[in-house]
């Protein structure tokens, strides 16, 4: 693709494979919410859910692409090198690749369905130095209730509004758009970003969200 796939005064939307599509690191600074390798599978034993013969189709609704490794996301970090970033991350797998210098937890304040003996309704976000305390709300454990109607790792904009508030300037990279969650947060800040999607169902969704200006403004803390 030699056009984006959306554009705005504040988005940059390219249907592909960000291994491919660089256009994403011209940004500075990173917020992406990559596969985690958590597809259950039997090369997989730590993944948590995701089975594609639950599916229809195989495919909608319970995977997305690239999930049975970390693989895709141990890539990006690589090519994004030392700059800011904030990756989110499944507890249940290896910490992402990268020098961290805090890390949070959501707290999806209900359990997901996943393998083993617990259910853990939490999931990891690590970030780098350059990050700032916006007030004495900006805490270690953010609570927000996810919808995942339309995609299963879908976050909230409440969320991601309140990461990317403390983000240091400039453009927001998110390579992993999936539902596009990052990139409408950052547009409700007032912030460019670029994205990158590989499936086209979700680059529609996307567009749609945001050609229609869908800012959830509810709670997150």
């Amino acid at each position: 693709m030699t056009e984006p796939y959306y554009t705005d005064e504040h988005v940059t939307l390219w249907h592909g494979n960000c291994l491919e599509i660089d256009a994403w690191l011209e940004a500075d600074v990173l917020v992406t919410d990559p596969p985690y390798g958590t597809a259950r599978m039997a090369a997989n034993p730590r993944g948590g859910y995701g089975r594609r013969d639950l599916s229809p189709d195989g495919k909608t609704g319970f995977v997305i692409e690239n999930d049975e490794t970390t693989e895709a996301r141990d890539t990006v970090l690589k090519m994004w090198g030392k700059r800011p970033a904030l990756v989110f991350a499944s507890p249940r797998m290896p910490e992402p690749p990268g020098a961290w210098t805090d890390r949070l937890v959501w707290d999806k304040k209900r359990p997901g369905i996943n393998g083993g003996p617990w259910r853990y309704r939490h999931e990891s976000i690590y970030v780098t130095s350059g990050f700032v305390r916006r007030n004495n709300e900006s805490m270690s454990i953010l609570t927000a209730w996810p919808d995942q109607s339309q995609h299963i790792h879908a976050k909230p904009v409440p969320l991601m509004t309140a990461l990317i508030d403390c983000a240091p300037p400039g453009v927001v990279a998110d390579p992993f758009a999936g539902s596009g969650s990052t990139l409408v947060a950052a547009a409700h800040l007032g912030r460019r970003s670029i994205g990158v999607e590989l499936e086209e169902r979700y680059c529609e969704m996307i567009a749609t969200r945001l050609a229609q200006g869908c800012l959830d403004f509810g709670d997150a803390s």
